[in-house]
């Protein structure tokens, strides 16, 4: 979420922002190894209290979490977003081929599927490379940033041959500097994208603060 908060004071500073943090789903969807039918139940209490508290635009911020969202995007009438579209769309301005960067496993078929179905939306072909950071998550969890940061941009720099790096987690976008230091292919991030697309939506809903 310090991504998100960033990315919106950058992009947005009038917006309010308020934070729904259940960091127990992220545990839940690392044991599992991806989505379970529960989760879909806890994603629509979640948006339930969201909505009941009145927000205009709901931005979630965990692409893991990828086909529930679609669900809760289905069954609200208000503004909801993935984290990854907007990012993705100008990922594949850059070309056909992508290197897909995650510190968590199962992001990358989460945001492969993403990928694949805006290219064909777009009737544009992809090719996808995966690139999994381990270790790098738990070191920000645990509380070790620098470390994050190093160990993504020694994954970075094996990337060659590629039109576009994405950075399929918003946790991800704090080593930006450290990856465009080690490698020169355009590196895309999710949250200033998200934030300003969240903006473009509230206001055709007529609700812009």
């Amino acid at each position: 979420m310090d991504a998100a908060i960033r990315a919106f004071l950058a992009e947005w500073p009038q917006a309010r922002v308020s934070n729904l943090l259940d960091d127990s789903l992220f545990a839940w969807v690392r044991e599992a190894g991806g989505v379970v039918p529960e989760m879909y139940d806890v994603f629509r209490n979640l948006t339930h209290h969201m909505v009941d508290r009145g927000a205009d635009g709901i931005l979630f911020t965990c692409s893991a979490f990828r086909q529930v969202i679609d669900t809760c995007i289905a069954e609200f009438a208000l503004p909801i977003l993935k984290p990854n579209d907007a990012m993705i769309e100008k990922a594949l301005d850059a070309g056909p081929r992508i290197a897909v960067m995650a510190t968590v496993g199962p992001t990358i078929p989460s945001i492969s599927v993403e990928i694949e179905e805006l290219a064909a939306a777009r009737g544009q072909k992809v090719e996808l490379v995966p690139y999994v950071v381990e270790h790098a998550f738990d070191a920000l969890a645990g509380g070790d940033p620098a470390r994050h940061d190093r160990l993504v941009a020694e994954k970075a720099q094996e990337i060659v041959g590629c039109d576009a790096i994405v950075l399929a987690q918003f946790t991800l976008s704090r080593a930006v500097p450290a990856v465009q230091a080690v490698n020169r292919i355009p590196i895309y991030n999710s949250p200033g994208a998200a934030v300003v697309r969240m903006r473009e939506m509230v206001r055709s809903a007529g609700c812009e603060t």
